[in-house]
């Protein structure tokens, strides 16, 4: 007779697991079983908090993205002032005859509309 135990099919835990359970008694088999229901009740759960971290790092995005928008905003509408006052000042200054260099708008950044909403594409929450 042979008194080693059998050898599995393929390596890794599956074949660690189906190795114990061929050769072991009924006690290791419910070991191994209630591993198998902890592990698959852990992984479930985990996916599920992945899946809600995922959900609330979208809507953080999408904040962030619409802040930065109005951010953007915010300084077309005061480089708009200051081009005004600049350029009301050059003409006082044209009127009085005061020599003065030329009026050059302010220069502005731009953001491209593809960084507005960076991640999910379209995703307006």
């Amino acid at each position: 007779m042979n008194d080693q135990p059998p050898k599995a099919n393929n390596g890794g835990l599956g074949g660690l697991l189906s190795t114990l359970a061929s050769s072991g008694d009924n006690t290791v088999r419910l070991g191994i079983l209630a591993l198998i229901l902890i592990n698959t009740v852990m992984t479930k759960c985990n996916g599920v908090g992945i899946k809600d971290n995922n959900q609330q790092i979208d809507k953080l995005r999408v904040v962030a993205s619409k802040q930065i928008k109005s951010i953007y905003d915010n300084q077309h509408f005061l480089f708009d002032f200051v081009d005004e006052v600049r350029v009301s000042q050059d003409k006082i200054q044209t009127k009085l005859g005061i020599e003065h260099r030329p009026v050059t708008p302010y220069p502005r950044s731009e953001i491209p509309d593809e960084y507005l909403y960076p991640y999910p594409s379209g995703h307006n929450n």
